[in-house]
């Protein structure tokens, strides 16, 4: 007997994300705090063992010692071929693998060497040679990719079960929005469960750098050589990453930065500035005459 069976979860409902849980979703908890499941109606709650949560009827409950584990264990009958390699097919006109269903816009270049999954491209983008594009990504307007670059793999998550590594099967998607130039040997992760990860219009990501799980970034960004960000970051708009520096998991910029080169953070920022070292702190006010800093009218000289 398989989980869905033993628990009695629904064959249409779907993996969530906790804060998007809705209607025929099943997502998890590991807190024990009320006021983050508060919001929950008709699904699927996977929480630890007497927690007594008391929430609306229509919530089935399964409480289990480890809720993160029993997710991610859940998400193997979920997972999904995201090429589906038997409905690529050779183009001729772009020699590369596309699948069937792909919608290619007006004015699209797809040079030699691609796969493309089942997922959209829009007009006058440009696909540089031997990209791979998994599918559900969007790939917006205008925007460029430059060869060698992956656009909605498979992140790296797992959890332990005793001694053995447990995967979770990432079912979400890529959104990358207008005008966005994305460098050679780039790697953008697709959102867990049913999220997002979005580029942000005008972003810029330079050749190298890596964009993890379900990552919010805003728009004219501009990222230098190998940067990494981990999974679930989020970004105000206009700002600039130095290469090689480093934001952790759930790190949230709420306000244009400048994070200097080699540079680590990894916590809230709720002021505009000049950042460096590891961890980063605040060294100055941003000038508009730095080199390379997107255009921001807030900021002055």
């Amino acid at each position: 007997m398989n989980l869905i069976e033993k628990y009695n979860i629904p064959l249409n409902y779907q993996l969530s994300v906790l804060k998007k849980a809705s209607f025929q979703h099943i997502t998890y908890y590991t807190g024990s705090n009320l006021e983050s499941v508060k919001h929950l109606k008709n699904c699927v709650l996977i929480c630890d063992k007497e927690l007594n949560f008391d929430l609306s009827e229509d919530v089935q409950i399964i409480e289990v010692d480890e809720p993160q584990l029993f997710f991610y264990q859940l998400s193997d009958y979920y997972k999904k071929d995201y090429l589906d390699r038997k409905n690529l097919i050779f183009s001729e006109e772009y020699k590369s693998y596309i699948h069937r269903n792909a919608k290619i816009s007006h004015n699209v270049i797809i040079n030699p060497g691609c796969v493309i999954g089942n997922s959209t491209i829009e007009e006058d983008a440009v696909i540089h040679s031997n990209v791979v594009i998994y599918s559900e990504s969007i790939i917006g307007k205008g925007s460029i990719i430059e060869s060698n670059s992956v656009i909605g793999a498979e992140g790296v998550m797992w959890a332990w079960n005793k001694d053995e590594k447990v995967k979770l099967h990432q079912l979400g998607n890529v959104e990358i929005q207008e005008n966005v130039f994305i460098g050679s040997n780039v790697t953008i992760v697709r959102g867990s469960a049913n999220e997002s990860t979005i580029i942000g219009s005008g972003t810029q990501i330079a050749h190298g750098s890596q964009i993890g799980h379900g990552c919010q970034i805003g728009k004219n960004c501009h990222f230098g050589n190998n940067v990494s960000f981990a999974g679930s970051v989020i970004t105000a708009d206009n700002c600039f990453f130095g290469s090689g520096s480093v934001a952790s998991s759930q790190t949230q910029i709420n306000q244009p930065i400048i994070l200097g080169a080699n540079s680590f953070i990894a916590h809230v920022i709720e002021e505009s500035g000049v950042y460096l070292g590891s961890p980063a702190k605040k060294v100055k006010e941003i000038e508009q005459s730095h080199q390379g800093v997107p255009l921001n009218k807030n900021i002055k000289n």
